[in-house]
């Protein structure tokens, strides 16, 4: 008897109705949130706000190259002065004030904390040996602290992460545990993966708005506008980017970014943000982003820094290419977004593409 439907396209199938339940019950999610927090509770000016990033090439019906990434965040309140009874932040305080834009007393100001972790396999997984055209097998756990400052329609960023690349930061364990669970094949190559290394990374973005409007309720649009670089033994680049929104109900913050360094950060900053609202608004947007990257140096193609490591020849420009949509009810916002990655390597055969998924939760 002919099969109409092969083992593979059976597999993809299953795990993009899994993707489209995850997304559905997110959305309920959302719509529940406020009712539970009690919206009339929440203060008028400042929110802390916790966000959890999803990052998957399942969610595009792909596995292989930046294969998931996971991410949780707190944001602290917006204030004239970052909190002085948190730490490790204090403790960067006597730094932080020489940057040149912790100069302008008029600014607001607030910190974020972040758990991470990224993977990266090359695509054909269940070779055991190394595959000498691909990227090496490798995963990045880290921590990051970051200090935002903005005015108006500008925010400045910078951001310290520490990490661990190498069979140290269980990127190995973690991927074969989510295999287990929907059957999938198991890589097989992680004994090729990058040798144990400590990261260090600075980072630094600055956002402007260049288009606002509808920022105190119903229809609006902006123009975000980003730039900024990194130096650090994971990755060193220079980044230039634009973001568009447009919908109903906008928030007033600076967008939600793929998993990136300074992707940390959307919380409210004043009370025109809907999530501030009593009567638990709801928006919709619509939102496009472009964004390159000069790579003079990642440890993820190029290999470890200071030990010998599977390695490929990088592309000096990387550009991402997202295109999604933004719901968030009362308090709680949920954005998924579609990514195309250009080839990061010489050898790479094809674009990657990949799914992200934020939510968030401002209390």
């Amino acid at each position: 008897m002919t099969s109409y439907f092969s083992i593979d396209s059976l597999y993809l199938f299953n795990l993009k109705s899994s993707a489209i339940k995850l997304i559905t019950a997110l959305i309920f999610f959302v719509l529940a949130c406020p009712f539970f927090l009690n919206a009339e509770e929440l203060p008028e000016e400042n929110l802390n706000t916790f966000s959890i990033y999803l990052e998957n090439d399942y969610f595009a019906g792909e596995d292989g190259e930046y294969s998931s990434g996971l991410k949780l965040t707190w944001s602290s309140e917006i204030k004239d002065q970052y909190p002085k009874d948190i730490w490790p932040h204090r403790w960067l305080y006597p730094l932080v004030k020489y940057i040149p834009f912790e100069k302008y007393a008029d600014r607001k100001k607030n910190i974020t904390f972040a758990l991470g972790q990224n993977i990266y396999t090359p695509e054909d997984i269940e070779a055991e040996d190394v595959v000498d055209k691909e990227r090496p097998y490798a995963g990045i756990t880290y921590l990051s602290l970051g200090f935002h400052s903005r005015l108006d329609r500008k925010m400045d960023s910078i951001e310290i992460s520490l990490g661990l690349v190498g069979p140290s930061s269980y990127a190995e364990e973690c991927q074969k545990a989510v295999h287990s669970v929907f059957d999938d094949i198991q890589p097989k190559g992680w004994d090729n993966q990058l040798n144990n290394e400590p990261i260090l990374e600075i980072v630094y973005e600055h956002k402007k708005k260049i288009i606002q409007s509808g920022t105190t309720g119903g229809f609006g649009q902006d123009l975000i506008f980003n730039t900024g670089g990194g130096i650090g033994n994971a990755l060193t680049y220079y980044n230039l980017g634009l973001a568009y929104r447009i919908g109903w109900n906008m928030p007033n913050d600076f967008g939600v970014f793929p998993i990136r360094p300074i992707s940390s950060f959307n919380g409210s900053f004043d009370s025109k943000d809907p999530r501030h609202s009593k009567n638990n608004k709801i928006g919709i947007q619509l939102f496009a982003s472009v964004e390159g990257r000069a790579v003079l140096y990642n440890i993820f193609l190029d290999g470890n820094t200071f030990t010998d490591s599977h390695s490929v020849d990088k592309k000096p420009v990387v550009s991402d290419l997202a295109t999604g949509v933004n719901l968030s009810m009362g308090s709680a916002q949920l954005s998924a977004a579609y990514v195309l990655r250009s080839k990061e390597y010489e050898t790479q055969e094809k674009a990657q593409q990949f799914g992200s998924i934020n939510f968030s939760v401002s209390y």
